[in-house]
């Protein structure tokens, strides 16, 4: 009976089926790959326009940033004149109570029996010009500049001794550097 029996149909349907279930499949994975290339296209394309918008971003920042570099001469020029402006206030401010100090400073230089005819100032330099009872009140008045912390360099230029009606009477010049105070530094120290 087994020699009747006829598996043919039955191999057919099976390879049929097999078939079937391997195109199936073919087309599932044909789509599932394509649905993959598309959403790998697509998160390729977002990431290159986000990165294009990046670039831009930079290309804005340096385009400002170069600007603002041109801008760097001009404002060196600026902060030059300022800083000469600066200087300028600085040698006024130091220079400005020169005057007021010289006039409290002189009673203490100038001894008795000796008479100032005129005094110029011209920046630091003092000049004095006068007359003296005697050659001893002039020697006191060059130890009272030579004493004083805020007098340097004083010298006398000339010394002339006249006498009229038995009277002598030495007429002098003489001249000093006023000194100015010392500046305080950034610490809130002196400077030397």
């Amino acid at each position: 009976m087994i020699a009747k029996l006829n598996l043919l149909p039955w191999r057919e349907e099976k390879k049929r089926l097999h078939r079937q279930r391997f195109v199936g499949l073919l087309a599932a994975s044909a789509v599932a790959a394509a649905f993959v290339v598309l959403g790998a296209g697509s998160f390729i394309e977002r990431q290159q326009s986000i990165q294009h918008a990046r670039n831009a971003q930079i290309q804005q920042e340096i385009q400002a940033l170069e600007h603002k570099l041109a801008m760097l001469p001009e404002m060196d020029r600026q902060r030059e004149a300022l800083v000469q402006r600066l200087a300028v206030i600085t040698d006024i401010q130091k220079g400005r109570n020169h005057v007021t100090r010289l006039m409290s400073l002189m009673p203490g230089i100038v001894p008795q029996g000796v008479y100032l005819d005129g005094v110029s100032m011209t920046g630091s330099l003092v000049k004095l010009g006068g007359a003296g009872d005697s050659n001893g009140r002039l020697a006191t008045l060059l130890s009272n500049g030579e004493t004083s912390e805020w007098v340097e360099d004083i010298t006398m230029h000339s010394i002339v001794t006249k006498t009229e009606k038995q009277k002598e009477q030495t007429n002098f010049n003489a001249s000093f550097i006023l000194l100015s105070p010392p500046q305080r530094t950034e610490e809130g120290g002196r400077d030397g």
